[in-house]
């Protein structure tokens, strides 16, 4: 489907725009310019670039954007919800990023690509996007990274890079359309989320997260957490059964999924 297409099939709420810059430190940066700039009205700007010389991921992380390789997105929120409650945007912007790729890569791929805590979309248990949910004191920011072609070769990391590109049987990833897509699904669980609460986002951001049952190992700040995965709770917390029996609520870290391992690695 042409990029045309996708922009008339994904009609965006009033005021919602997508800007396009070739390139610029971070998406997120721009975004962050215009909600200084327009403190309480720049809620559904959109910038997307094609390159990022200073792309970042989460705990401060670099994002890999070389130019043409990737869709690099932030989408500008000013919600009237408690402070409290932003965090859970984080779900809401990766089940929109998981709804807007199935749309975009051949029906085959589909069972293979799943949610992982906290933000991660993967597909075949590689890396196809991450989130990135930055605030300020005039709203909050969330940043999405899609790998479109020729994902990355990174070594010594639990879920390396796949790109749409792999995914596809025709044509090639077009960033334009893509994006359309994306901030369409967004908005719409943006209007449910505001309407109806955090839950029922939640609720269905577990339907399509399988990392329950299955063993991970979990860096947080401060110490590595090896279990069993127990699920996520009704405030986002990750819940995992340590190898020795006991529970422990994670609010934080980086998780691999240890599929066909116990949490020791063997």
């Amino acid at each position: 489907m042409a990029s045309g297409d996708f922009q008339k099939l994904n009609h965006l709420p009033d005021g919602w725009q997508i800007d396009y810059q070739p390139s610029a430190t971070s998406s997120n940066d721009l975004a962050f310019a215009c909600l200084k700039d327009n403190p309480g009205q720049a809620e559904g700007r959109c910038f997307r670039v094609g390159e990022q010389t200073k792309g970042r991921g989460r705990r401060g992380k670099q994002w890999v954007s070389r130019p043409g390789d990737g869709l690099y997105l932030s989408i500008v929120l000013c919600p009237k919800a408690p402070r409290y409650t932003w965090p859970s945007l984080s779900f809401l912007a990766s089940l929109g990023v998981y709804k807007a790729l199935l749309r975009h890569m051949d029906e085959q791929h589909h069972g293979a690509c799943s949610l992982k805590w906290p933000n991660d979309i993967l597909c075949h248990d590689r890396k196809l996007a991450g989130i990135l949910l930055e605030s300020s004191d005039e709203g909050l920011v969330i940043g999405c990274g899609v790998n479109l072609n020729n994902a990355p070769e990174l070594g010594g990391i639990a879920h390396p890079p796949i790109a749409i590109d792999e995914l596809v049987s025709e044509g090639v990833s077009d960033a334009e359309a893509l994006a359309a897509t994306l901030v369409a699904r967004i908005a719409e669980l943006y209007t449910l989320w505001q309407s109806s609460g955090h839950q029922i986002i939640l609720d269905e951001w577990r339907r399509h997260c399988d990392m329950k049952g299955n063993p991970v190992r979990i860096q947080t700040v401060t110490e590595v957490i090896e279990g069993l995965c127990e699920g996520v709770g009704a405030d986002g917390q990750l819940y995992v059964r340590r190898n020795d029996g006991e529970v422990v609520q994670i609010t934080a870290g980086d998780v691999e999924i240890m599929r066909g391992r116990n949490a020791s690695g063997d």
